[in-house]
């Protein structure tokens, strides 16, 4: 019941997502956004492979956290990352979805679940408090360079309001330890269900995040190479306004990628972020002088990457579990065949 709920949740954001987006879209008008598309034209597909710098420099940060296990090659890892990605970006599933299968295939490489689910939890709160650190700078670009102090001012209420769930949240994983506390409230609301036991003892994951964390200054090469994936994700805002013929500055283009990410992960329950991408980038946009259309066409061109590089990625994961399927069922037919 608690999870066909779930499923009704995110299904209404996402329709409600979509609903707005088409409602913005048709309000800044479909054809001026078409004709800033057809300007770039076929040249949006190199989206695809510059999409793949952030990326890799993410999971560059993600395979700090596991060098201690030779089966996390990096090329696994990056692909893994895709898939997370491709999940969360594209099935209605709120944004902890990609998170979870991310764990589930890492321990299908032979990766020990404990590990794998406290490397994804650490790395997870790491790319929070990076975010963090960028949504000020982007508040900094905001103050120095636009005059709106309403805009200012929302941007800081909502920083005040998000550090204290992020120092919380990691406090937690520290001292009260997380998935221990979860897995009570899931045998209560589940009725005994204890679903974090698939991919490990929640004391053992609680184990291997403190773990993880007695590291402290060890963790900044991670942190490291997180703020360099979200560098060249401003790196990645320029290129694609650059092919629809409207170049910005890079402060601008780090405004509009620190701000706008920050929205969409504050708003996590929504499916691809459908409609808050949209609203955020029409918002922020207005801030350095671009237009709705301008704004819109730029987020139409972020999902047309993420539906082209998205599509094969998901479609990879789907042959791997088929492949997986297969062998199950040849091992268990040939335990089958030994007993008769």
């Amino acid at each position: 019941m608690l999870k066909q709920k779930g499923n009704l949740l995110f299904l209404a954001a996402g329709l409600l997502g979509l609903g707005l987006s088409v409602f913005l879209i048709v309000q800044a008008g479909v054809s001026g956004i078409v004709k800033l598309l057809a300007v770039a034209g076929w040249g949006l597909l190199w989206l695809l492979p510059f999409h793949l710098l952030p990326q890799a420099l993410d999971v560059l940060s993600w395979k700090w956290l596991l060098r201690g296990e030779a089966r996390a090659r990096y090329w696994f890892l990056l692909w893994v990352a895709l898939v997370r990605e491709a999940v969360n970006g594209l099935l209605p599933v709120a944004r902890v979805g990609g998170e979870m299968l991310g764990v589930r295939l890492l321990t299908r490489y032979g990766v020990p679940g404990y590990i794998s689910g406290a490397s994804v939890m650490v790395e997870v709160t790491l790319t929070l408090l990076s975010q963090f650190a960028f949504t000020i700078a982007g508040l900094l670009v905001l103050s120095y360079e636009v005059s709106d102090r309403h805009l200012q001012l929302d941007v800081v209420f909502l920083l005040a309001l998000v550090l204290p769930l992020l120092v919380v949240f990691v406090w937690m994983q520290r001292h009260w330890g997380l998935f221990t506390v979860l897995q009570i409230l899931m045998k209560k609301l589940l009725g005994g269900k204890d679903l974090l036991a698939l991919i490990g003892d929640p004391q053992y994951l609680d184990a291997e995040i403190r773990r993880l964390y007695a590291r402290r200054w060890g963790l900044l090469p991670a942190n490291f190479w997180q703020l360099a994936s979200l560098l060249a994700g401003t790196a990645e805002v320029w290129f694609t306004f650059w092919l629809l013929g409207h170049p910005i500055s890079f402060w601008a283009a780090l405004l509009m990628e620190s701000l706008g990410q920050a929205l969409r992960s504050m708003a996590f329950l929504v499916p691809g972020g459908l409609g808050v991408q949209e609203g955020g980038f029409i918002l922020f946009g207005n801030a350095i002088g671009v237009g709705p259309d301008l704004a819109l066409a730029f987020s139409l061109a972020r999902r047309f990457r993420e539906i082209v590089l998205g599509i094969p990625v998901l479609l990879s994961w789907q042959v791997l579990e088929g492949h997986h399927v297969h062998l199950q069922w040849r091992h268990r037919h040939a335990n089958e065949e030994s007993i008769s």
